[in-house]
């Protein structure tokens, strides 16, 4: 039997999953990020003009709970803006490989 077909037996397993996707998360798009020493951040005033090492094309990066997840462009949605996902970023997993107990005490003798 497949990891699906079991999922879709237990109900409670269902509702479990369920219910994950309704966790809300911070959603942040980002334009650029700088470093600059605090005692200049304590002297900006009103009209200072930040400069980044970013072009005005270049893509912002969206990202969730602080991990980028794409790449995206800014648009006009009305009298609004949003943004429109370009590219989707797939990390690599951070899986680590268990040995189960029984592998592990087969392997002592």
């Amino acid at each position: 039997m497949s990891k699906s077909n079991l999922a879709t037996q237990e109900p409670e397993r269902v509702a479990y999953w369920k219910s994950l996707l309704k966790i809300q998360a911070p959603v942040c798009v980002t334009l650029a990020q700088r470093t600059m020493p605090v005692d200049r951040l304590m002297n900006l005033s009103p009209g200072v003009i930040l400069q980044f090492d970013k072009s005005c094309d270049s893509p912002l990066s969206l990202e969730i709970d602080g991990q980028q997840v794409a790449d995206c462009e800014v648009v006009k949605s009305g009298d609004r803006f949003g943004v429109k996902i370009s590219q989707i970023i797939e990390k690599p997993e951070d899986w680590v490989p268990l040995i189960s107990a029984k592998k592990a005490a087969l392997s002592r003798k």
